[in-house]
């Protein structure tokens, strides 16, 4: 049986690892507190687009993985925050047959663990989903869901095509892409934007962001600093794009963004892997990005301490 391991417990970890498990997968939970909890009482999915479902997983636990040789692939759905180091969980060496899929937020995430584990294929994965952790192993999934994976260090990717396999038998929409590089960029063209401003105007969510005619103008010009970005990296976001995200998002339900959740929460925020790596690629690159780094500069007078709650 296909084992798969799970770094965290929210809503992106406890919603594809449920269909992954569906498809006929082990699914085994890394988390850094509540395991118990976890193994008892498992997770309640409550899915507009995919019908509710519940699971437990085949094990959870809190301490270093012993025996990573037993995996046949490990995905990380941790934030993405300076604070949290893939080698204190992993290790500095993990065997060299065992791939990393980070389904993550951010841009410029993955040449890290690509240093990190030279010998092993790292995957690039993002979701394009409306869903939020309700409470502990309670997750709320309103739109959308579709899945883009690709792998980041190799030309072809078996593991890809077997991951496409197990979420199509699970009714998960999933591309594959030789291009995950322009998919990250594209994922980025929404986050940049929608992420701060649901912070900065005190708790606004994407359909009242998009209603005012000033806060949707700051939004498309975000997302027009983005798409220079993508262009800079030889990773093309189409101008289209922008159109269609804003028609997108418009059309689905209200949405609290993940960054807003975890502000009003007291945790950290993504704003390093969101808005501060973009920083840094425009400066190596001497390309004026003003409204990203303008809300950079007001969201870190905002961000809570990088402490891990």
């Amino acid at each position: 049986m296909f084992r798969i391991l799970i770094l965290g417990s929210g809503a992106i970890a406890g919603l594809y690892a449920g269909k992954l498990k569906q498809a006929g997968c082990e699914v085994h939970f890394w988390v850094r507190r509540n395991s118990e909890e976890l193994k008892k009482n498992g997770f309640r999915v409550e899915s507009i687009p995919w019908g509710n479902f519940e699971y437990l997983p085949d094990s959870a636990f809190e301490t270093k993985p012993s025996n990573l040789e037993n995996y046949d692939l490990v995905i990380n759905c941790l934030k993405s925050l300076p604070a949290i180091s893939l080698e204190s969980i992993l290790g500095k060496t993990i065997p060299p047959k065992l791939p990393i899929l980070l389904l993550q937020n951010g841009i410029g995430i993955e040449d890290p663990v690509c240093s990190l584990y030279p010998n092993n294929e790292i995957l690039s994965g993002l979701a394009f989903v409306c869903a939020n952790r309700l409470k502990e192993g309670v997750i709320l999934h309103l739109d959308y869901g579709e899945l883009m994976i690709g792998s980041w260090n190799r030309s072809s990717s078996p593991i890809c095509d077997t991951l496409v396999r197990f979420f199509r038998a699970s009714n998960v929409p999933i591309q594959y892409t030789e291009s995950i590089r322009a998919a990250r960029w594209k994922k980025l063209m929404w986050n940049a934007p929608f992420n701060p401003i649901s912070v900065l105007t005190g708790g606004k969510n994407t359909s009242e962001i998009l209603s005012l005619p000033a806060t949707r103008e700051l939004v498309i010009e975000i997302m027009k600093e983005v798409r220079q970005l993508s262009l800079l990296d030889g990773a093309e976001v189409l101008e289209s794009q922008i159109e269609t995200f804003v028609k997108m998002t418009e059309a689905m339900k209200p949405y609290k963004t993940s960054m807003l959740l975890d502000f009003e929460a007291g945790r950290p925020m993504e704003v390093e892997a969101i808005l501060g790596n973009t920083i840094r690629f425009a400066d190596r690159h001497g390309t004026p990005i003003p409204r990203i780094r303008t809300i950079y500069s007001l969201l870190k007078l905002a961000d809570h301490s990088e402490r891990i709650q």
